[in-house]
């Protein structure tokens, strides 16, 4: 086998990226696009190690779960891989995926839950970070294709609500009259599911001296609260770490269930409202508080889990690395009249170990950790904390595993696992993790 080559493949697995996997000549060949059970032609585009990329050309045998997608550009955006499979295949896409990477890579048999879905699974995104293109004399805000630089225009994107769409088109013709064009590079938008706020940075290398001027226009536009410049010089990251208020508030205000929070440009808060209550909900019922414990909530952020636990515990400390999380956190427990929670800026494998050398007791740890999972440092903090009960809350199945092994083998058992689809249309899934201290 060779790159060029078309193939008849069948597909039989499903890969953590949502890729179709089968075999042909005894090589594992990945298949974007292809389902679970469908027979297709397709392109090698990269042969490597016994294992092949191929690029879909024709369906020979069509999943019956295959449906039309909403958005023409779907095939070619990163961001809805999924919109040609229906609901229902992607959920159970999602807990084949999750089910696959506990097993594979954690070697653990705990049974995983059917995933919880969306009753609407469109227009739920609260955020979105926008490239901008300027190649053919228009500005143009949008996407890239998934391991590319090609643009995708964001052209009414499903996941959106109207509004923000509305801003999008809005944004395009403000920054093209706006004579200094060039300067910006991305886009950010945050949108308030309670009240539909909506705060807009621009995101440029270097200072752009018409954004204020810029800024005060954008202001007027309806919805728009909030107006930052981020200075970015590091193109491979999507934001730097100064932002400067050019209008408007400094923060917008949103909610998730019944608490109201506080979020500022850098903050980090679920971008699907209405999955993140269901998420919070489960991690409380996993945390099975009485009312006695000492718990600790580990990359607290702006105290989303934090406050949902302080409804049932004897306390809550959130640690978090982030100055201004801890800020934005302490000032969420303030304004839900919470006196429960105490924040920590500090680093939890710094943190936790001082705390527990001083006679202190963790009843329960809930941790929510970026993609890359836990630095060993962090688990074994953990481990050495006493916590009888460990609540993970992740958005990569592979590093819950690889971690979920490591705690495994330091005396804890997995109890349950359970996928909560926050990003409907993509191969992304948020899962939660139930483990407790095995008895001795």
């Amino acid at each position: 086998m060779k790159a060029g080559d078309m193939i008849q493949v069948t597909i039989t697995g499903i890969s953590h990226q949502g890729y179709g996997i089968g075999r042909c000549d005894n090589i594992v060949v990945f298949v974007p696009g292809a389902m679970l059970g469908e027979t297709v032609e397709a392109l090698v585009v990269e042969y490597k190690k016994k294992m092949a990329t191929a690029q879909l050309q024709r369906l020979i045998a069509p999943s019956p779960e295959r449906i039309d997608a909403r958005c023409p550009q779907s095939s070619q955006c990163g961001g809805c891989e999924l919109q040609h499979c229906s609901y229902a295949y992607q959920l159970q896409a999602k807990q084949k995926i999750v089910a696959d990477a506990m097993q594979r890579l954690g070697r653990i048999t705990t049974p995983v839950e059917p995933v919880i879905g969306m009753q609407t699974p469109w227009r739920y995104r609260n955020k979105g970070i926008f490239h901008a293109d300027y190649s053919d004399g228009a500005v143009r805000l949008g996407f890239y294709e998934q391991g590319s630089h090609t643009f995708v225009p964001a052209a009414d994107c499903q996941l959106f609500s109207e509004a923000m769409n509305g801003l999008v088109a809005h944004l395009e013709e403000l920054i093209q009259n706006s004579g200094r064009a060039y300067y910006i590079h991305k886009v950010m938008i945050r949108e308030s599911a309670y009240n539909g706020d909506m705060m807009v940075v621009f995101v440029t290398q270097e200072a752009a001296w018409r954004l204020p001027e810029l800024a005060e226009q954008l202001i007027a536009y309806p919805g728009v609260v909030s107006v930052y410049h981020n200075i970015n010089s590091n193109l491979k990251i999507m934001l730097g770490r100064q932002f400067r208020l050019l209008a408007g508030q400094e923060t917008i205000e949103d909610t998730i269930g019944d608490f109201h929070f506080q979020i500022s440009p850098q903050s980090f808060f679920q971008i699907n409202n209405q999955q993140a209550h269901v998420l919070y909900e489960k991690v409380l019922e996993y945390a099975q508080l009485t009312g006695q414990e000492q718990v600790a909530d580990i990359y607290c952020g702006i105290g989303t889990i934090s406050l949902y636990l302080a409804q049932q515990a004897k306390a809550v400390i959130g640690i978090e690395s982030i100055g201004q999380a801890v800020q934005d956190a302490k000032e969420n427990a303030r304004r839900n009249q919470d006196e429960r929670c105490t924040f920590v800026a500090a680093k939890a494998e710094d943190w936790l170990p001082k705390w527990a050398k001083q006679g202190n007791q963790l009843d329960v740890a809930v941790i929510d950790p970026p993609r890359k999972g836990c630095e060993t440092p962090v688990l074994d903090a953990l481990i050495t904390s006493g916590a009888k009960r460990i609540v993970y809350v992740s958005c990569n199945p592979s590093t819950l595993a690889r971690d979920a092994k490591y705690l495994c083998q330091y005396g804890y058992e997995v109890n349950a696992v359970q996928p909560v689809d926050l990003f409907c249309q993509s191969w992304h899934v948020e899962t939660v993790v139930l483990m407790s201290r095995k008895e001795k």
